[in-house]
C-alpha cells in the first residue's frame, strides 16, 4: 500500500471509529479550545538518490512545532499534549479507537493531524486535518503544496496552515460546526 493510501485509510479509521466510544468532552473553561497537534506523517517519492531521511524528520518536527506555536498565539486556542505524543505518534501509527480515548481523557476540543509527501526535488505537498474530537467529525481540511524541501519551506507551510486552521476554527465552539 503506498503512502498516500496508508494515510487516507488511517483518517477514515478514525473518521469511522463512531462518536459512542466514549462520552464527548466539555468545551474548555475560559471560552478557549484545547487543541493537540500530532506529528505529521511523512513520504518522498522524489526518487532522489541520497537518503534525507534525518533532515525530513527534522523538518517534519519543526513543521509540527511551528504548527503548534502558531496555533498557541492564538487568544481562541490553547495547545495540549496527550500522551501517545511522548511516543511521536501519527495519524497511521495509532488505533483510531486509542486515539480518541486519549484525546477524550485529555478534555481535548480539537485534533490536528495529516501528511507531508515530498513530490520532486523541490514540491512538496501535504493534507492538514482538524477533527472535532466531541463529535468525531472532520471541522477542517486543507491540501496545501510548497516549494522547497528545506527549513524556511516547512516553516512558511506551517504558518499557513496554522491560519487557515485558525480562521476556520479559532473562534467557533466545537459544537458549531
Amino acid at each position: 500500500m503506498t503512502p498516500a493510501k496508508q494515510l487516507r485509510a488511517a483518517l477514515a479509521s478514525l473518521l469511522m471509529a463512531g462518536a459512542s466510544i466514549l462520552p464527548t468532552s466539555a468545551p474548555a473553561a475560559g471560552g478557549t479550545q484545547k487543541v493537540a497537534v500530532l506529528a505529521f506523517d511523512y513520504s518522498d517519492s522524489s526518487g532522489e538518490p541520497e537518503d534525507q531521511t534525518a533532515e525530513h524528520a527534522a523538518r517534519l518536527s519543526l513543521f509540527r512545532e511551528t504548527l503548534d506555536a502558531d496555533l498557541a498565539k492564538t487568544d481562541a486556542l490553547d495547545t495540549a499534549t496527550i500522551p501517545c505524543m511522548a511516543r511521536n505518534c501519527t495519524i497511521s501509527t495509532m488505533r483510531a479507537a486509542d486515539l480518541l480515548a486519549e484525546c477524550r481523557a485529555a478534555g481535548l476540543d480539537y485534533l490536528v493531524f495529516g501528511g507531508v509527501h515530498k513530490m520532486s526535488t523541490l514540491v512538496g505537498g501535504g493534507r492538514i486535518v482538524v477533527l472535532d474530537v466531541a463529535r468525531n467529525k472532520f471541522v477542517f481540511e486543507r491540501l496545501i503544496s510548497f516549494r522547497g524541501d528545506d527549513d524556511e519551506a516547512f516553516v512558511r507551510a506551517a504558518k499557513f496552515s496554522a491560519r487557515e486552521i485558525v480562521r476556520s476554527v479559532g473562534s467557533a465552539k466545537p459544537e458549531e460546526h
